[in-house]
Formats: structure tokens, C-alpha cells, sequence
């Protein structure tokens, strides 16, 4: 991989395709429940399915970087500054969103509960946190490779694969899915769960040279993953009469497949220093983007009655998750110049 400034530019390239593939996941839910069943409802299932590998994306490059044993990070730094820092951004943009959102129905004591609970798409921050704090013991673990490799292989069969059977399980009988799920939690296999396995496999993707017959395998699995989600999420909410969204789940084998394609080709992708300062600017306020997008969708929706309905969805949706990317650059680029607000942006 090449470098710019002690900066990966394969990794910056990841984090610019990832914020523009959270914005379009969203744009694509907007009227998801309300306009099924429907060729809207279709488009939006389709292009939702495209980007599933956004988040796993994101939480594979912070593996890659955090869990580097050739960087030093040690337990009292990696609270008094990453971890603190993402506390701080949490909770001033949840008081933005508090504060935007009004009082609402349930009073102040409703507006506290917003702020602590953060926005719907804060999920992501709380679960960094979560990630953060495990990074001095997943170090440890990623230092053995062989170690590693179990790890990775324990999150797949237990995080990826053997969930993904309930759901068919269920095809068949309710009573063997529920009884399945639940025998299956009694095993309390939790370690290597949630995205854990997305941050360790961030790493050893990172550290380790795929053969270009593997490389190959993993992106026709890739593309075949995101036709699949659309058509298993199709027909499984046809069978249930409204929108089923197991499929849509990170933690799935087939948004596995999505992202670690994406990962592996743009990894090895040599990018023409001419494109670095660009892709280093827009990869340094992604998560500004991240944070704002949400707000700039409110704002055109209630003051402009704009959203990815006013045209066409068809063609709309990609269009207006451009135009809210580009709108959402734009606004963490100005509140980036601002010294008291860039520390809550990058």
C-alpha cells in the first residue's frame, strides 16, 4: 500500500467510498416501510443491498490501524485520547440533535433521553467505543498470527455462518428456528461476536498478501452477495407481507463477503499521487460526514420538502445521496476551519 504523509491512501480511498455508501444507505431507506410493496420499494431494496459494506468497511480500517503492533498504544493514551474524544464527539452532536429535534411530545425529559441516547445513527460511535476498549487485549491476540487466524475463523462460524441458518430454519418450521436460536445462545459463545471479527479481519487483510485466484473468488462472492441480499430480502418479505430485514443485518455473511471484496481490491490499488491531497482532504472530514449527513437530510426535507422521493427514486436516490454527500463535505469543510468545532469533526 502506498503512502502520503504517514498515511495509507488506500485506506483514505476506503473511508471516502464508505461515507458516500452510508449516505446512500440512508437515502434508500428513507419511505422504506411506507412505500412496500411497490417498484419504489424494488429500487430501494436494490440499492440498499449495494451498500451494506459501509459500516463493516469503516470498522475494518480501525482495525487495520489500532490493532498495528508496530504502533505503540497503550492503555492510558488510548483513554485519554481516542476514547475520550469519541465520548466528547457523542455527546455535542447529540446535544446539536437534541437541539434541533425541539422538545417533542414527552418534554425535557424527552429531549435528555434523545441526548443520551444520541441520534439513530450514533449506534456506530457507541459500538467504536465498545471497539476501543478491547484494542489492548485484540493487540495481544493479533500478535500471534496463528492466534489471529483462530480468532477470525471463531467469529466466522459463530458471528457470520451459523446465524445465517436460523432464518431458512424457518422456512420450514417457527418452532425449530426459535427452538435453534435459543439453543444456540445457550452455548454463550460471545468473545469473538458483534464486530470484533470485522476489526481483526480489518488487520490481517491489512498484513497479509491474497493470492489473485483467491482475490477473484472473494469478489465474484462479493458482487453475488449483493444480489443475493436483494433477492433473499425480496422474497422473504413477500412470505411475510412487509419489509424483512434480516438480510440487511452487518453481522451477515453476505455483507462479509461485500466488504472484504471491496477491501482486498482497493488495498492493493496503486493511487496516482496527483489524486492524494484530494482524497487525504475528503478522507480526513468522513467522519464529519458521517455525523452531519443526517442533519442536512432533516434540513432539505423540512425546509425544502426535498428528499430522495421528489423525483423518480429510480434514478433520485443515487442523485440525492450525491447531492447530501457533497452538501455534507461542504458544511464539515467550513465547521473544520472553526478550531473549537474541528476537534468534534476529525
Amino acid at each position: 500500500m502506498s503512502s502520503s504523509n504517514n498515511r495509507i491512501v488506500q485506506f483514505d480511498v476506503l473511508r471516502v467510498v464508505a461515507a458516500l455508501a452510508v449516505v446512500w444507505l440512508h437515502t434508500s431507506a428513507q419511505r422504506f416501510d411506507i412505500c412496500y410493496p411497490s417498484v419504489e420499494w424494488d429500487a430501494r431494496n436494490f440499492y440498499d443491498s449495494l451498500v451494506r459494506w459501509s459500516v463493516p468497511i469503516f470498522v475494518m480500517i480501525s482495525g487495520a490501524l489500532f490493532l498495528d503492533t508496530q504502533k505503540k498504544i497503550d492503555i492510558k493514551s488510548l483513554y485519554a485520547n481516542n476514547i475520550t474524544r469519541v465520548v466528547l464527539i457523542f455527546i455535542f452532536w447529540s446535544v446539536v440533535y437534541g437541539v434541533y429535534s425541539g422538545i417533542g411530545e414527552k418534554g425535557l425529559i424527552g429531549l435528555v433521553g434523545r441526548m443520551v441516547q444520541g441520534p439513530f445513527h450514533f449506534w456506530f460511535i457507541k459500538m467504536l467505543i465498545g471497539l476501543y476498549i478491547t484494542v489492548p487485549i485484540l493487540r495481544v491476540i493479533v500478535a500471534d498470527k496463528k492466534l489471529e487466524l483462530y480468532f477470525i475463523c471463531l467469529s466466522l462460524v459463530t458471528a457470520f455462518f451459523i446465524p445465517m441458518l436460523f432464518p431458512f430454519i424457518g422456512y420450514m418450521s417457527d418452532i425449530a428456528r426459535d427452538f435453534a436460536e435459543k439453543y444456540y445462545e445457550e452455548f454463550g459463545i460471545k468473545i469473538a461476536l458483534g464486530y470484533a471479527g470485522y476489526f481483526v479481519l480489518g488487520h490481517y487483510l491489512a498484513n497479509n498478501t491474497i493470492k489473485e485466484t483467491v482475490k477473484r473468488i472473494i469478489c465474484i462472492l462479493g458482487i453475488l452477495s449483493v444480489f443475493a441480499v436483494s433477492a433473499l430480502t425480496f422474497f422473504a418479505s413477500s412470505r411475510v407481507g412487509a419489509p424483512y430485514l434480516f438480510f440487511y443485518e452487518y453481522i451477515n455473511v453476505f455483507t462479509l463477503f461485500e466488504a472484504i471484496a471491496l477491501f482486498v481490491v482497493i488495498k492493493d490499488k496503486q493511487i496516482a499521487p496527483k489524486y492524494h491531497p484530494v482524497l487525504i482532504s475528503a478522507s480526513k472530514l468522513s467522519l464529519g460526514i458521517y455525523i452531519i449527513h443526517p442533519l442536512v437530510m432533516n434540513v432539505l426535507f423540512d425546509y425544502g420538502n426535498i428528499d430522495s422521493a421528489s423525483l423518480n427514486p429510480i434514478y433520485f436516490i443515487p442523485l440525492f445521496a450525491l447531492i447530501v454527500f457533497i452538501i455534507s463535505y461542504c458544511v464539515s469543510f467550513v465547521l473544520s476551519r472553526i478550531p473549537v468545532l474541528k476537534k468534534f469533526l476529525m
